[in-house]
């Protein structure tokens, strides 16, 4: 039953309540006796009700900054409901309950021997909800099992692995192992190691790697990365670098290591920071004849740099195209790195030889008056994210029904904009409000797409910020020589 209907119920065995008591040779009736106890239990469950949520959903999120779990739920109301429900039976109907607590000893202790091990489990529970040392979204680590806390219950704790399987593990247990704990809301160290020639000034290579990590999604950034030589190796002229970063949780440890170190590999292939493999394994480690010790550069000849310049050419006009393509700088992007943030930026054209920029508008236009910025010829549908459209498509789906996934589809066909294509799909749906309703969901910002054999100025990239969209590579073509 609801709240609601608690409280119903309370004013209604109230009234009845006053009302037998008021008849004439009913003030001492069973009815008078019934109508009271079943306005105290009415009302009593109410007031545990508020001062459960007030307990749990208001004081505890409000301190903790963290859901309670369902044993903690379940503590709190059993000892409202067992402190009221005493009080009534003794206070508001005379009830004797030492007699009944004496008869019932004998009862007590066959029922805790029975159940020694769920009482154990309960109890057990009892004290991890005292000592609070994770919660509900926090990681643990018990023996070898890494997972994340989904529920503490009054027997058991669920957690979900990083594979997805669900392991319930009795409270006694979690009682009698070590727990190791990783906040959900608390920063995580990250550290790793890696080798870099030894002419490279460590400046350099402190200011690049602090650039890459302070612009990775999901860095913990109110502490500063830090970056320092960790040993040398003349023999092999290399200097071993440590790194330590935080990032804001431990659930994307990994995937913000994985990314960081990727965008590594591409700020050192851009700054021609050459690591030879060779150095990263042991000596006696043999590397296959048909491999490169060495970080491959993008491959690209200098007939294809012409041809792209003499692209340019036709609508910049070089006065030495020749001259300006033996100047051509390569540059390779992760997906998702910031455009030129690592590299010094030069009175140059930049020109996309493969992938997709994205530049973030600083003043996006009304989404009622967005200009199309559509080539017919080019379908981008393959470069959207699957998540977005996914989300799109449930937000329409309320709308529209079924045909709204056909309707996504046609529409991401026709931009790259995540504003235009709200603006599109809005005009299917008829009713104003619900359109309105619609276009809230669209982002608050605006992008410009540059595709492949397009190109970008400098002006473009310093008014706004600029992403690859899966990898990309950049010519960096001079206006001047």
């Amino acid at each position: 039953m609801s709240t609601f209907i608690w409280i119903i119920l309370s004013i209604v065995f109230g009234l009845l309540y006053s009302l037998v008591h008021t008849l004439p040779g009913q003030s001492k009736s069973i009815f008078v006796d019934i109508f009271w106890f079943l306005f105290l239990f009415s009302g009593s469950i109410f007031i545990f009700r508020f001062l459960s949520y007030l307990i749990t959903d208001v004081i505890f999120s409000k301190f903790k900054g963290k859901s309670s779990s369902d044993l903690l739920r379940f503590i709190i109301i059993f000892f409202l409901y067992t402190t009221f429900l005493a009080l009534i039976f003794k206070y508001a109907l005379g009830w004797n309950l030492t007699a009944f607590l004496t008869t019932s000893a004998l009862l007590t202790a066959v029922v805790g021997f029975a159940l020694q091990t769920t009482l154990g489990n309960l109890f057990a529970g009892v004290a991890i909800q005292i000592e609070q040392s994770f919660y509900i979204g926090d990681v643990v680590k018990i023996n070898d099992t890494f997972g994340r806390v989904e529920t503490l219950r009054w027997r058991s704790m669920s957690i979900r692995t990083f594979d997805g399987t669900l392991l319930v593990i009795p409270n006694n247990q979690i009682s009698t192992e070590t727990v190791e704990v990783f906040p959900s809301k608390e920063p995580v160290r990250v550290s790793m190691k890696f080798p870099i020639p030894t002419n490279i000034s460590p400046e350099i290579i402190s200011s690049l790697i602090r650039k890459v990590i302070l612009a990775t999604p999901n860095v913990y950034t109110e502490l500063q990365p830090f970056i320092h030589i960790d040993s040398y190796d003349p023999r092999n002229g290399i200097i071993w670098y440590q790194v330590r970063y935080f990032v804001e949780n431990y659930l994307v440890e990994h995937i913000v290591d994985a990314e960081v170190k990727e965008r590594i590999w591409y700020v050192f292939n851009r700054h021609k920071i050459n690591v030879s493999l060779s150095n990263i394994f042991e000596h006696d480690f043999v590397l296959p004849k048909t491999s490169s010790t060495n970080m491959p550069y993008p491959n690209i000849s200098k007939e294809t740099i012409k041809e792209c310049v003499a692209k340019i050419n036709e609508y910049v006009c070089f006065k030495n195209p020749e001259k300006i393509a033996s100047k051509v700088n390569v540059y390779a992007y992760a997906k998702g790195e910031p455009i030129l943030y690592t590299e010094k930026k030069h009175d140059a054209i930049y020109f996309i030889y493969k992938g997709i920029v994205k530049v973030r508008q600083q003043t996006p236009q009304s989404i009622d008056c967005m200009e199309k910025h559509t080539n017919i010829k080019t379908e981008y549908l393959e470069f959207w994210p699957s998540e977005i459209l996914n989300n799109v498509n449930k937000q329409l789906t309320v709308h529209i029904g079924p045909i709204s996934e056909h309707k996504v589809k046609e529409a991401a066909r026709k931009t790259l904009d995540t504003r235009h294509l709200y603006s599109l799909l809005s005009n299917h749906i008829l009713n104003e409000k619900h359109k309105t309703d619609f276009l809230s969901y669209a982002p608050d910002e605006t992008f410009q797409f540059f595709l492949k054999d397009s190109w970008l100025n400098l002006a473009d990239i310093s008014e706004s910020d600029a992403f690859s969209q899966g990898e990309t590579i950049l010519l960096e073509v001079p206006v001047s020589i």
